[in-house]
């Protein structure tokens, strides 16, 4: 009996001793992972937040992840979109407007950035002020965000898209068309809104950092996905957002991360983040608003839905475009 009893009290006791940790030591957290989310991106350096929150292992800790695939252009999107083949893209706030006129069902989760210098218009040093567009030929990529900022600005100047000669091809080949002397002016981004000095008679007419809000980076997601991972949402949006406040406190490598995904000279890098402004989960609150008091987030989807039907790009206003904007992603 006392051979018993000593064998329970030493079995308790190794338990005991098993169960205890150091005092200050917490059990390390269980974290349950869940499926990766499929993201598409074009080759741009504002969707970098989620590639910072990736790497420094942000998603990892909150047990996600995220599978990142490249589409170029706004037609292979809606088609991946459309065929649930991946659960969000990294967009503009205007091509969530041609998506939605494409059927794509989405809303808008977070916005990366704004553009903030990174985007203009290029222009003959005779063109002193937008107004001075009527009749010039543009160039631009039809469609495409440089085409909505231009539409914005001729909005702002009392001009219509019937008033300038649209040159259509694509933004890179723009921007070098107006330095060749090929266009009277040009919709662009960088590098080529560094080079327009490489024209004589060219200068930078008007950019991103004069008119902020309207170029931004967003993620995109399909409303199927939202509806069935509203969580993992939340916790997405927290990942960027401390992906966003790492990158503000270790540039140096996270120019060097960004860098290195994008397979770009670590100059360049820099030189096109220096011209977007990353945005965390603070400012996203004030850029999205909320759904009774909406923010610059949903001003700049109406501008795009109305400016995109008036120009034809869309056949017609999409109904409700306030509802690209979700309002539930916990970083408002």
């Amino acid at each position: 009996m006392k051979i018993l009893r000593r064998s329970l009290i030493v079995a308790m006791l190794s338990l005991a001793v098993v169960g205890c940790k150091p005092t200050g030591e917490a059990p390390a957290p269980q974290v349950t992972k869940a499926a990766p989310f499929k993201i598409a991106f074009n080759t741009w350096l504002g969707y970098s937040p989620l590639i910072i929150a990736k790497e420094k292992g942000f998603l990892a800790k909150r047990g996600l992840d995220a599978q990142v695939t490249f589409l170029e252009g706004i037609g292979e999107k809606n088609a991946a979109l459309l065929r649930g083949d991946i659960d969000g893209v990294g967009h503009t706030a205007d091509s969530a407007v041609t998506s939605a006129s494409a059927g794509v069902d989405g809303q808008i989760v977070y916005v990366f950035d704004e553009s903030y210098g990174a985007d203009g218009v290029l222009a003959a040093k005779s063109i002193q002020k937008v107004a001075d567009l009527k009749g010039k030929r543009v160039a631009l990529e039809p469609g495409f965000t440089g085409h909505f900022f231009v539409l914005s600005l001729l909005e702002d100047a009392g001009l219509a898209a019937k008033d300038i000669n649209v040159v259509s091809m694509e933004t890179g080949n723009a921007g070098s068309a107006f330095v060749a002397g090929k266009v009277d002016a040009a919709a662009t981004w960088e590098p080529w809104i560094s080079k327009a000095a490489q024209r004589s008679d060219g200068k930078i007419l008007v950019t991103s950092r004069d008119r902020p809000g309207r170029i931004i980076d967003v993620l995109f997601m399909n409303r199927r996905t939202i509806e069935e991972r509203p969580d993992d949402i939340r916790k997405l949006t927290a990942a960027l957002d401390e992906a966003v406040n790492w990158y503000r406190q270790h540039q140096t490598e996270g120019d060097q991360i960004i860098a290195k995904f994008w397979k770009l000279p670590l100059d360049e890098a820099k030189a096109t983040v220096a011209g977007v402004r990353f945005m965390n989960g603070r400012e996203n609150a004030a850029f999205f608003g909320t759904s009774t008091a909406p923010g610059q987030l949903a001003k700049t989807i109406e501008s795009a839905n109305r400016l995109w039907a008036t120009a034809g790009v869309i056949k017609a206003p999409i109904a409700q475009p306030g509802h690209l904007v979700y309002y539930g992603g916990g970083s408002n």
